[in-house]
């Protein structure tokens, strides 16, 4: 049985508005097989525009460098509609596969881990 990636979103931050601020956490495999759904969710997000998203991957069993890259397009494609993407939850292990991925690059950082 394939290993599956569970997102759950709920309302964070005092703001008045649920959607200005949202968590997002991820429970289980970020990979190629499971990254689509992850993609497709998270435009789901951006169409209500929050202000901010929080993505704690604190959860995730394994994440391979297709899991990312796909969270580097996220942060990416955010950033365009003037959301801020901030990760959080991430392991030393998660850290380490970030700098080989991005080689130092901005695309993709873990500011609040």
């Amino acid at each position: 049985m394939a290993a599956t990636l569970k997102i759950s979103v709920r309302p964070g931050g005092p703001s008045a508005e649920p959607t200005d601020a949202l968590i997002v956490t991820l429970r289980g495999e970020l990979d190629a097989a499971s990254a689509p759904g992850l993609a497709a969710r998270f435009d789901q997000l951006l169409a209500g525009r929050p202000g901010q998203i929080a993505v704690d991957v604190s959860g995730l069993t394994f994440i391979d460098a297709a899991g990312l890259r796909t969270l580097a397009a996220l942060r990416a494609q955010a950033r365009q509609r003037l959301v801020t993407v901030r990760l959080s939850g991430v392991s030393s292990r998660m850290r380490g596969l970030m700098a080989i991925v991005s080689r130092g690059a901005d695309a993709l950082s873990a500011e609040d881990a």
